[in-house]
């Protein structure tokens, strides 16, 4: 898959704002009614982002499959959120690519080209990379792409900050092992309550995360210029259908400590106190039979796949 096409799908979780994720608190059973439409959305905009942006649209795009799970019901907004990630790699072919990573998002349901959205974490991408090692990555848009937003730091967009240890695009020197060793990725983003209003992003890997650069507030105009409308947490592969790629660790959650994990969430308020996700939140499985979540307990998650599908 071109890589402007995998960029384009994994914006796209956080355009899936239902109306019923406005009501609270959730039913599994609220959860189950939004599926079919929440995935029929997906494919419209799939369709049409990539329409926008990709000069081979019509050559055809490799599926793309979604595993998360999502916050959104909050009046007041989101304005940040901290998060641990286990960091895993894999031999991948070009067409290709998997990540696990967090979706910010300024929009929910509307017109493409009001899709805003910050997108962080870990991801292998040979398309990109022109390697199939495990790289930091960030995405960002203000228009869905339609003039705006880039991959890493390949337009001015993400700010590093001076001496940070990390930058995006960098690759790690380590992953972690299934039923083993653990290399864990802390991630913090925080709207910045100060004069300046920028999305600070913290990085750590196996430390407390510190600052590594920042998304300006003069990149996104509306809503997501002060605070967040959907924050999501998971998963996101593409690959031919005959060869798939694996998300995580490669495992499905079922599979217990062998899956890959997000712990520590906590989402971040307008006064910068984090709190603890301590419920079970909202999620989307685009193919639960070969990628999937377990449910929330003690804000820790397993989630990939495909290994063990039916």
């Amino acid at each position: 898959m071109d890589r402007r096409m995998l960029m384009v799908a994994m914006a796209l979780p956080l355009l899936l704002v239902t109306d019923a994720s406005r009501s609270h608190p959730w039913s599994q059973q609220e959860v189950t009614d939004q599926k079919p439409r929440a995935l029929a959305n997906e494919t419209t905009l799939i369709r049409g982002l990539i329409s926008h942006i990709s000069l081979d649209a019509d050559s055809g795009a490799n599926p793309t499959y979604f595993a998360h799970h999502g916050a959104e019901t909050s009046p007041d907004g989101y304005y940040g959120f901290i998060a641990t990630f286990d960091l895993y790699g894999f031999a991948l072919k070009h067409g290709q690519g998997t990540a696990g990573a967090v979706w910010i998002a300024g929009s929910g349901a509307g017109p493409l080209s009001g899709a805003k959205t910050i997108i962080i974490g870990w991801n292998v991408l040979p398309a990109e990379y022109g390697d199939s090692r495990t790289h930091f990555f960030t995405i960002w848009t203000d228009d869905g792409f339609t003039k705006t937003g880039c991959f890493n730091t390949k337009c001015p967009g993400f700010q590093p900050e001076k001496g940070a240890h990390v930058a995006p695009g960098d690759a790690f020197e380590h992953v972690s092992t299934p039923n083993g060793g653990k290399q864990n990725l802390n991630l913090k983003v925080v709207k910045d309550g100060g004069a300046s209003g920028d999305w600070l992003v913290y990085l750590g890997l196996n430390r407390d995360p510190e600052l590594i650069g920042r998304f300006p507030r003069s990149l996104f105009t509306g809503v997501f210029a002060d605070k967040a409308v959907a924050i999501r947490f998971g998963g996101m592969v593409s690959a031919p259908v005959s060869d798939p790629a694996p998300m995580g660790s490669g495992y499905l959650p079922a599979a217990g400590g062998a899956a890959a994990s997000i712990s520590n969430i906590q989402l971040i308020d307008r006064n910068g106190r984090a709190s603890p996700v301590t419920q079970d939140l909202p999620k989307l499985e685009s193919k639960p039979d070969a990628y999937a979540v377990s449910p929330i307990e003690n804000g820790k998650f397993f989630y990939g796949g495909p290994k063990g599908a039916k």
